[in-house]
C-alpha cells in the first residue's frame, strides 16, 4: 500500500474515532519515512490516547516539514493545534500565545482562511480562562463567530458559539451565553458535530460555564445526553475536565462520596494532565473542608501553592483558603485572602467574584466591620441580579441577612435569610441551605421565637448530619443548647403526625416505599404522599432527602 494510501487509511481511523487503530497506521509509515501528514495524524491520535509529550513532539516535527515546503496554511493548523495541546497538557498560555502569533503571521496572506477562525477561538479561550481580560475575549470572540459564519464549517462554527457563550457569561450576559452553550451542546448530542475536537470543547465550555455561575439543574439536565454519548469517545482527555468539574456539582448537591471518588481518581491517575490532577486537589481541598477535615484541606492547598501547574486557576486557591480561615474561626485572615482574591479577578469578570464576595462579607461581619461587609453584599447583590442562578440569589440573600442582623434590623434579615434557606433548598445544595437555617435561627431567637429558631437549626442539624459535616453538627447542637432546646428532640414536639412519625421511623431503617407500605398495610400512594408531606415539614429536598429524613429521625429520638 503507498504512503499516500496509508495516510487516508489512518485519517478514517481518526474520523472513526479509533484512535489506537490510527495511531499504528501513523506510526508504520513514521518510522518508514518523514511526512508532514502522517506526523499531523500521528499527532492527532496521540492527544486523544493522553500522550501530550507525544503530541507535541509530534507536532512540531510536522510543523518543521509543512513550513519548509512552503505549505503556510497547513503550517498554520498545525501550529493552532500545538497551542491547543501545551494548553491542555501542560497549562503554558504563554507558549500558546506564541504559536497561536506563529499562526497569525503564517496566515497573513491568507486572510480568509478557515484556519484562521480557530486561531480567534483558541486566542479568545486564553483571553478568557488564563489572562483574565474580558474584553478582549469578547472582541476576539466575535471574530472569531463572524468568521466561522460565513466558511459554512458546522464544526468549527459550534465550538466558537461555545467558547463565546462562556465569554459572554463570565460577564454577566448570562441567558445569551447560556442559550448559545445550549444550542452547541444540543449539536454535539444530535450527531451535527462529528469532530472529536469540537465535541470535547463543547462539552468543556458547557460544564465549565454551568459550574461557574452554580446553574447545577442545566448540568444535571445535559449529563445524562452526555454520559450516553461518551461511550463513543474513548478518550480520557475529553472526560478528565469535565470529570473534574462534575464533581464540583456533586460537591454541592451533598453526594460526597461520589465526588470524593472522582476527584481522587483525577487525582491519582492523571495521565499526562498535571494540570488537571492540580485542579482536582483544588476541589478536594473545598471538599475536606465542607467535611470539617480543616488539617487535610490544608494539606492539599500548601501542596498546590508549591506546583508549577496551577497557571490559571491561582486565584481560585486563594477563594478557597479564604472559606477555610472563616470556617476555622479566622475571620481576619479570611478578609485578607478574599480581598487578594478580589484584587486578582476583574470586575467585568462577573462571575467570578461571588466566592471571594461572600466570604468578604461574612469575615466583616465577624469582624465588626458593618460598613465594608454590606459593600461587598451590595456587589454580590448585583451579580444575583445579572446571574440569577438560585446558588446565586441565595448566597446574596444570605449575605444581605447577615447584614442586617449585624445592623440590628432582624425583621428584614428575617426575610432575607429565609429566602436564602429557600433558595438553597430548591437549588438541591443541602450543606449551604443548613447553614442558612442556622443563621435563621439566630435571628428567630433575636425576635423571641424560641420555638421557630429550634425548629431551622434541628432541621440544619439533620442535614448536617446526614452529610457527615460532623464540625457543623456540632456547632448546630452547641447553637440549640445555647437557647435552651435539647440536641434531641422529644417526639411530643414533631410537626408530623402519627402515621407520617410511623413511616418516617421506617424510612430511617433503610426500607423502601414498597417495604414501607407492605409493613402498615397501605398502598405505595399513600406512603409516597405522607413521605412527600414528611419532606415538605422538615425541609428536606432533592438528591439527598431520604438522608436528611434518617438524619431527622434519629434526632428526634424516632428510631
Amino acid at each position: 500500500m503507498s504512503v499516500q494510501a496509508l495516510v487516508e487509511q489512518g485519517f478514517r481511523a481518526l474520523e472513526a474515532w479509533s484512535w489506537e487503530e490510527a495511531r499504528t497506521i501513523f506510526d508504520q509509515i513514521v518510522s518508514e519515512q518523514e511526512s508532514a501528514e502522517a506526523l499531523e495524524g500521528l499527532a492527532a491520535a496521540a492527544f486523544w490516547l493522553d500522550d501530550g509529550a507525544a503530541a507535541i513532539a509530534a507536532r512540531e516535527s510536522a510543523y518543521r516539514l509543512y513550513r519548509d515546503r512552503g505549505d503556510p496554511e497547513a503550517a498554520a493548523r498545525v501550529a493552532a493545534g500545538l497551542a491547543d495541546a501545551v494548553l491542555t497538557f501542560r497549562g503554558e498560555p504563554a507558549v500558546a500565545a506564541g504559536w497561536l502569533e506563529t499562526a497569525r503571521r503564517l496566515l497573513s496572506e491568507h486572510p480568509d482562511s478557515p484556519i484562521m477562525a480557530w486561531v480567534e477561538t483558541l486566542d479568545a479561550f486564553v483571553a478568557m480562562a488564563y489572562e483574565r481580560d474580558v474584553a478582549r475575549a469578547l472582541a476576539t470572540g466575535e471574530g472569531a463567530i463572524a468568521r466561522t459564519g460565513a466558511l459554512g464549517n458546522p464544526d468549527m462554527e459550534t465550538v466558537a458559539r461555545s467558547v463565546f457563550g462562556v465569554v459572554l457569561v463570565s460577564c454577566g450576559r448570562f441567558a445569551e451565553g447560556m442559550r448559545m452553550l445550549d444550542e452547541a451542546t444540543a449539536a454535539v448530542v444530535s450527531g451535527d458535530v462529528r469532530s472529536p475536537d469540537a465535541a470535547g470543547n463543547v462539552w468543556c465550555a458547557l460544564v465549565s460555564a454551568s459550574v461557574r455561575v452554580r446553574d447545577l439543574d442545566r448540568l444535571a439536565q445535559w449529563s445524562q445526553h452526555i454520559i450516553d454519548l461518551s461511550g463513543q469517545w474513548r478518550s480520557p482527555v475529553m472526560l478528565s475536565y469535565p470529570r473534574t468539574e462534575h464533581a464540583v456539582a456533586l460537591t454541592w448537591w451533598g453526594r460526597w462520596e461520589e465526588a470524593e471518588r472522582e476527584l481522587e481518581a483525577v487525582i491519582e491517575d492523571p495521565g499526562d494532565r498535571p494540570l488537571m490532577a492540580a485542579l482536582a486537589k483544588l476541589r478536594l481541598a473545598d471538599l475536606r473542608r465542607r467535611q470539617g477535615r480543616f488539617a487535610d484541606a490544608q494539606a492539599l492547598l500548601r501542596e498546590l501553592q508549591g506546583e508549577r501547574n496551577r497557571i490559571g486557576q491561582g486565584h481560585l486557591t486563594g477563594a478557597v483558603a479564604a472559606a477555610l480561615e472563616l470556617d476555622r474561626g479566622e475571620p481576619a485572615k479570611a478578609a485578607d485572602l478574599a480581598e487578594r482574591y478580589l484584587r486578582a479577578v476583574p470586575l467585568d469578570d462577573v462571575v467570578e467574584r461571588p466566592d471571594g464576595l461572600d466570604v468578604l462579607a461574612r469575615a466583616r461581619i465577624a469582624l465588626g466591620d458593618a460598613e465594608r461587609a454590606t459593600a461587598a453584599a451590595e456587589e454580590l447583590a448585583g451579580v444575583a441580579e445579572r446571574v440569577p442562578t438560585s446558588p446565586f440569589r441565595a448566597a446574596a440573600s444570605l449575605a444581605a441577612g447577615l447584614v442586617a442582623r449585624a445592623r440590628g434590623e432582624p425583621e428584614r434579615a428575617l426575610a432575607a435569610l429565609e429566602e436564602a434557606a429557600d433558595l438553597f433548598a430548591q437549588a438541591d445544595t443541602p450543606f449551604e441551605a443548613a447553614r442558612a437555617r442556622v443563621e435563621l435561627g439566630r435571628v428567630l431567637l433575636d425576635l423571641g421565637r424560641p420555638d421557630a429558631a429550634a425548629e431551622e437549626t434541628h432541621k440544619a442539624l439533620a442535614a448536617f448530619e446526614a452529610l457527615g459535616a460532623d464540625r457543623d453538627a456540632e456547632a448546630a447542637r452547641a447553637a440549640l443548647e445555647a437557647f435552651g432546646a435539647p440536641g434531641r428532640r422529644e417526639r411530643a414536639d414533631l410537626p408530623v403526625t402519627r402515621r407520617e412519625a410511623e413511616v418516617l421511623r421506617l424510612i430511617a431503617t433503610g426500607r423502601s416505599n414498597e417495604e414501607i407500605a407492605a409493613e402498615l398495610v397501605l398502598s405505595v400512594r399513600t406512603v409516597e404522599r405522607h413521605i412527600s408531606n414528611i419532606y415538605a415539614k422538615i425541609g428536606a429536598h432533592g438528591r439527598t432527602a431520604r438522608a436528611v429524613a434518617t438524619a431527622y429521625a434519629y434526632t428526634h429520638a424516632l428510631t
